[in-house]
């Protein structure tokens, strides 16, 4: 893994620390442990920060970075917030994908995402005809679908039947052509959870 990948993914994780949220009394956290990371803020926010660093790898390998965060008029005049869209020219496609560091989504939770998927697919397909276009989910929490408990498949399953494929690292890895390996991946965040560990 190129060092400045690590550099870009220790800088995000020291930006979230600079603002953490802490557990205050009233909640069963603080009770329990007193005054200390609210994990559940810190997760929610590894996971909207680092669609930064998946973004600054696919630049790094030459995609065209295309506009995405909340998009105007997307769905039926709705805005909607698109994670990671890029282009190849080369292939000319383009790449439009939905981070999640966790595919648990819950019976609500996962409807929504495909359906969201899709719609801004059908966007995607409007706004450049000219392209393939390849949407999918990519779950960043594993670096390929191979250690996921058996549980997980009725969720992929869910995706695959409404037109939703899910993707995991090393899928993105080949996509923008960087050779990031699946010891490197691990490496590199436990090295970020070390670094949570002692702030």
């Amino acid at each position: 893994m190129k060092k400045i990948y690590k550099d870009y993914g220790i800088q995000i994780v020291n930006e979230i620390l600079e603002n953490k949220t802490k557990s205050l009394p009233g909640g069963l956290p603080h009770l329990l442990f007193g005054s200390q990371i609210s994990t559940a803020s810190l997760f929610i926010k590894m996971g909207r920060n680092f669609e930064k660093w998946f973004r600054f790898i696919a630049e790094d390998c030459g995609m065209e970075m295309l506009p995405d965060g909340v998009m105007k008029n997307v769905i039926n005049g709705k805005s909607k917030d698109i994670d990671l869209l890029f282009k190849n020219k080369e292939t000319k496609t383009i790449h439009y994908r939905e981070l999640k560091s966790n595919i648990e989504l819950d019976t609500e939770k996962l409807p929504a995402t495909y359906n969201k998927i899709v719609k801004i697919n059908e966007y995607v397909k409007r706004e450049y005809p000219d392209y393939d276009v390849d949407s999918r989910l990519l779950n960043w929490s594993v670096y390929n679908k191979d250690v996921l408990p058996k549980k997980y498949k009725t969720k992929i399953t869910k995706c695959n039947e409404a037109g939703v494929r899910v993707s995991w690292p090393v899928d993105f890895f080949k996509v923008v052509g960087v050779d990031i390996s699946e010891q490197e991946y691990y490496d590199f965040f436990t090295e970020i959870g070390k670094i949570i560990q002692q702030s």
